[in-house]
């Protein structure tokens, strides 16, 4: 099944052969991509967020249309501090009662209560998502390739390995495994970089020191730099659909891993530079060899994709903008602020405006010769995260209310989208042309909550739940909000990370070690052992039918297999929500 999903991945993202998807698709017979039963719906269960919230966060609490009306919350010791009532809400997905308790501050345990259903367990702590943020760290740990003890199966992969285009051994041993397999892909790895280095960023994390996360940080970094080729690009990868098993651990055998040595694509180059320049400012007091190390990498990988490349589909000029940034706080060249200005003019010029769009608008299309709306499931929402970046590093920058507007615009875009649903969470995409399946349309657009089942392309067959994609919305819509002084914004944000933790109709927290009912781990058949259950995991998350109705498949790699865009956006997404409130 990694095979079909790791070549298929490749065409949805980038193109690649469809025969060769064609060819796995009979490979795997059907079998492996039968759905397991999904778990039943709730019931009349009472859905919130399994880890609590901070003391000024929007609370809510979601129930099916059959649960009682009114609900109240106590302490421990059973004191009623707070009673409401159910709002019926009708959207897609049906009808639900949504509560609201927003004004409960005081931190402490409670017990939200309604009849006819189990009371569920609220916490309210200002350091409410510490705990899941240290496990999210450890998962890095536990998914170490290389010479390590700390993998799961380390030391693994010392071999690691030969080039695919000469033959030669190159040493890129060492970094994280993927997801629930033994693959290197730098494009979906590199996000390991990029929810590290945004926690550091970010304010101290109860028992998390910034020392653990460096090092982590440190120990990925070293497969990148291997992994940097001449020409100051990213290759593409080690060990990826012909090397997903252990070796013996001897160079030189036959069952050294190939390294894929063609670049990879260019928003993994930006953020890969990114972190160079993230890590040059955290280490070059501690550490100043290796500070130089990292920025001799970054200027080389910024000089190769601005010189040697060209960005023009969103996720590209996305991505150069927040290398831009990066390397402007790094190194403070006026030079890296035109460059991120420059993107930016691009990246507008791909928004939607209202007579573009009529009633739906603020939107950004793929490619500026490509009418489809743009949508991710691994970079996630790039272009929100870009203005973000620009609007909060370059604050005297002439351009700043253009970069605001652009802003305000997605986000009014984002907010309009989740109101169709009494859940409150962002949809994966618009789609133009034809009916993607589900039916659902606003404007001249159709829109789906997930992903395409019969996938984003002809040529594959690949799909997952949309874990990064409401998390990457979130992290946008959480900082635009305190850029901005909106606070709907920031309560919005709240609402994806709800989502993730149990405030969906299978009451499931798709994180290990963090809440409660999560679905059942994928385990692939390709190697032993296979990838245990990790605390801290962030598995792909819920996904959609044909029809776009949440689709749970306990053991599937669809939703249930770990993924590290999952892990990385989620951790990073909790860090933001724990900050204290600074609106405006």
């Amino acid at each position: 099944m990694h095979l079909h999903i790791r070549i298929t991945r490749r065409v949805w993202l980038g193109g690649a052969a469809g025969a060769a998807a064609a060819m796995v698709l009979a490979m795997r017979g059907g079998s492996l991509s039968a759905p397991a039963a999904p778990p039943p719906a709730a019931g009349n269960g009472l859905h919130v967020n399994q880890a609590g919230f901070v003391p000024g966060a929007a609370k809510y609490c979601v129930a099916s249309a059959a649960a009682a009306n009114s609900f109240e919350i106590a302490t421990a010791a059973g004191q009623v501090v707070h009673r409401g009532q159910f709002e019926r809400r009708r959207g897609d997905f049906g009808e639900w009662g949504v509560a609201t308790f927003s004004h409960l501050r005081e931190p402490g345990d409670y017990l939200l209560r309604a009849a006819g259903a189990a009371p569920v367990p609220v916490k309210v702590h200002p350091a409410v998502y510490a705990d899941a943020i240290g496990k999210c760290v450890g998962y890095f740990a536990r998914q170490r390739c290389g010479p390590g003890k700390s993998g799961f199966n380390g030391p693994c992969h010392l071999d690691d390995g030969v080039r695919g285009d000469d033959g030669r051994r190159l040493d890129v041993v060492g970094g994280w495994h993927d997801a629930c397999d033994l693959r290197k892909w730098t494009s979906a790895t590199v996000y390991g970089l990029v929810g590290l280095h945004r926690l550091l960023d970010g304010p101290p994390v109860d028992g998390v020191e910034p020392a653990r996360v460096i090092d982590e940080m440190r120990w990925g970094n070293e497969y990148f730099l291997k992994m940097q080729d001449r020409d100051g690009l990213l290759m593409s990868y080690c060990g990826g659909d012909d090397g997903n098993h252990f070796t013996d651990n001897v160079a030189g055998t036959k069952d050294d891993r190939r390294i894929h040595v063609e670049p990879g694509e260019l928003p993994e180059q930006f953020q890969f530079i990114a972190a160079q320049a993230a890590l040059v400012r955290h280490a070059r007091r501690s550490d100043p060899n290796y500070a130089r190390r990292c920025e001799a990498a970054a200027r080389r990988g910024f000089e190769a994709c601005t010189t040697r490349r060209s960005a023009r589909a969103a996720a590209s000029v996305s991505g150069a903008v927040i290398a831009a940034v990066a390397m402007h706080r790094a190194f403070g060249s006026d030079a890296f602020a035109d460059a991120c200005a420059a993107s930016l003019r691009q990246l507008i010029a791909l928004q939607v405006t209202p007579a573009q769009g009529g009633e739906v608008h603020g939107f950004f299309l793929a490619k500026p010769d490509e009418p489809q709306p743009y949508r991710d499931v691994m970079h996630g929402q790039l272009p929100l995260i870009a203005l973000c970046d620009a609007c909060e590093h370059l604050p005297d920058h002439p351009n700043q209310n253009a970069w605001r507007q652009a802003l305000r615009a997605h986000c009014d875009h984002l907010e309009q989208m989740a109101s169709r649903s009494p859940f409150g969470v962002v949809p994966f995409g618009l789609y133009s042309g034809s009916d993607p399946g589900g039916g659902r349309r606003v404007g001249s657009y159709w829109y789906r909550w997930f992903m395409k089942t019969r996938a984003e392309t002809k040529t594959a067959d690949w799909w997952v739940g949309i874990n990064a994609n409401l998390a990457s919305a979130a992290i946008g819509l959480c900082r635009a909000g305190r850029l901005l002084g909106e606070r709907r914004l920031v309560d919005l944000a709240q609402r994806q990370l709800d989502w993730i933790l149990g405030v969906n109709p299978f009451g499931a927290s798709t994180i290990t070690g963090v809440g409660r009912n999560q679905p059942r781990l994928f385990v692939t058949g390709a190697f032993k052992p296979p990838t245990p259950l990790i605390d801290g995991g962030v598995v792909n998350g819920i996904g959609g039918t044909e029809l776009d109705e949440p689709d749970l498949r306990p053991g599937s790699y669809h939703t249930c297999e770990y993924w590290t865009p999952m892990v990385a956006y989620a951790l990073w997404l909790m860090s933001e929500l724990q900050r204290p409130e600074k609106l405006g």
